[in-house]
């Protein structure tokens, strides 16, 4: 991780012709940044909209964190698993805001995202998970296509250093 960074020093030369020159370089260092960024923003704030809205459509009644079950965005959801989406969303969002990505939190909950969405794949329906988040086949393969993103481009995208800029202010007077 970098953070943007500024170098200055002063310098003062003499000049034969009478003048003085005064001189100040400044430099700054942009931060380090990765497309798995990218690509952990886009699935973290889709998972946490559709969290939202999963939430709102359900409500959220700590007695019956199971009930009701509705559809939002043709993927069913119950109010546990929109609040889970909603946390997913929030730290994907964070991971990803980190100059140069918190690579290994993105890349944790993406393997935590695609085996999710493997369970729910590879269990019978009815199963628990269906009894308990609503979640079918459908869901399932969201969850996979979401993992496997984010935890390919976790493994081989590049990060891509800042660019470092430098200028030099210079000033002539005369010797006085």
């Amino acid at each position: 991780m970098s953070r943007d960074t500024e170098v200055a020093y002063d310098s003062t030369t003499a000049v034969d012709d009478g003048y003085v020159e005064k001189g100040h370089t400044a430099g700054a260092t942009m931060p380090h940044w990765s497309p798995l960024q990218i690509i952990g923003l886009i699935v973290g704030i889709g998972s946490a909209v559709l969290g939202v809205a999963a939430v709102a459509r359900t409500g959220f009644d700590t007695a019956h964190i199971y009930s009701p079950q509705h559809v939002v965005g043709s993927f069913p959801h119950s109010p546990l698993l929109g609040v889970i989406e909603i946390g997913f969303g929030l730290l994907m969002v964070i991971g990803a805001a980190v100059p140069g990505g918190v690579r290994t939190l993105l890349a944790l909950l993406g393997a935590i995202a695609l085996a999710f969405g493997l369970v729910v794949l590879i269990e019978a329906m009815p199963n628990r998970l269906n009894h308990w988040l609503a979640v079918t086949h459908r869901n399932g393969w969201l969850f996979v296509i979401a993992g496997a993103a984010v935890l390919m481009a976790a493994i081989f995208s590049p990060v891509f250093a800042g660019i470092e800029h430098q200028r030099r202010i210079v000033r002539r007077t005369t010797l006085s």
